[in-house]
């Protein structure tokens, strides 16, 4: 006989998904008008323009993050990759580049490469993790400093790409209206994700995973599969945020990357998706993306220190963590 259920005993986790569900949106609205107020010229179309194109390379790498973290895993070596390929751009541009005739070229050339150079780092990543059973924390965070090391054996300080190749990379520049080239590039990128996330069996194995790994493989999935081809695709999302720096900057440098591992992190939880695995999903990244984009953006145009910034990014990553863990499940482990 089932057991009659207590009063309210849905009210906890309905709020719990509710909070995750409006928490960026009603963060976003609360800080719009709080910078507003600062600076009236917050919503100024240059300003609008900066911060639109700026948090393209960030939707990017959180879209490749999202893949992952629905797996219960996490990529920390992101930041580390998008360097390599920030540097491996430039240098492309900068010494190949001329060879090769048309600006555009060169361009070309170097993205391809970068991507490459991703794939591999995920696929490296995914085969240490998956193959060899190294959590994935451990392995991330080994792979991070490898990468770093790399950055700076390519270039030990900042590139800026020489002059003449700038019609290669101008494209960053381009705007309709307020919005950037760069934004529609990266939010087709998003579309994509989230089309593989829906609609395909590789993303249903993504959930399946991240909810019971065990069940997934009683159940038939490729696990290790799904696993390496989510890496591979979080390296690719962070070399191609990596080239997007590569334009916008119109230079390289080795550290260049080293901010945008939190900034990533905040940007996935966020928009919903659960550390623990299982649940979100690119759609909320999005949201989260932009959130970290009007904060970042924010708080740089009311010149506030950059070590407060890391606080304030610190303190949304904690709340939103807080509030999307579920705790009504009976002897919760958190690990």
């Amino acid at each position: 006989m089932s057991q009659p259920t207590k009063p309210g005993a849905e009210k906890g986790p309905r709020l719990r998904d509710n909070l995750v569900k409006y928490f960026s949106f009603s963060a976003i609205v609360i800080l719009v008008v709080g910078f507003t107020l600062a600076r009236p010229n917050f919503l100024g179309v240059a300003n609008l323009k900066t911060l639109l194109s700026d948090s393209a390379p960030l939707l990017i790498m959180a879209t490749g993050m999202t893949l992952v973290l629905l797996l219960g895993s996490i990529d920390l070596s992101m930041g580390s990759v998008c360097s390599v390929a920030n540097v491996l751009t430039v240098m492309i541009i900068n010494e190949l580049g001329p060879q090769l005739g048309p600006p555009a070229l060169g361009a070309v050339v170097a993205l391809l490469a970068a991507a490459a150079f991703g794939a591999v780092a995920g696929l490296l990543l995914g085969f240490v993790h998956v193959k060899l059973k190294v959590p994935s924390f451990i392995a991330s965070l080994g792979f991070m400093s490898l990468w770093q090391s790399v950055a700076y054996l390519i270039t030990a300080a900042p590139v800026s790409v020489a002059k003449v190749m700038w019609g290669g990379i101008n494209w960053f520049k381009v705007t309709f209206g307020v919005v950037g080239l760069s934004l529609v590039l990266a939010l087709a990128w998003v579309a994509v994700a989230y089309l593989f996330q829906s609609r395909t069996s590789f993303g249903k194995a993504l959930y399946a995973i991240g909810g019971n790994e065990r069940a997934a493989r009683i159940a038939g999935t490729r696990v290790d599969q799904a696993k390496i081809v989510a890496f591979v695709l979080s390296g690719v999302c962070a070399a191609i945020g990596g080239y997007f720096l590569a334009a916008k900057l119109r230079s390289s440098a080795p550290t260049v990357g080293d901010p945008f591992t939190l900034l990533i992190v905040a940007s996935v939880a966020l928009g919903g998706t659960s550390l623990s695995g299982g649940r979100g999903g690119v759609l909320g990244t999005v949201v989260g993306a932009f959130t970290v984009s009007v904060i970042q953006n924010g708080m740089n145009f009311i010149k506030v220190d950059a070590y407060w910034q890391s606080i304030v990014f610190g303190f949304f990553v904690l709340a939103a963590v807080a509030i999307s863990v579920d705790r009504s499940t009976r002897g919760l482990v958190v690990k």
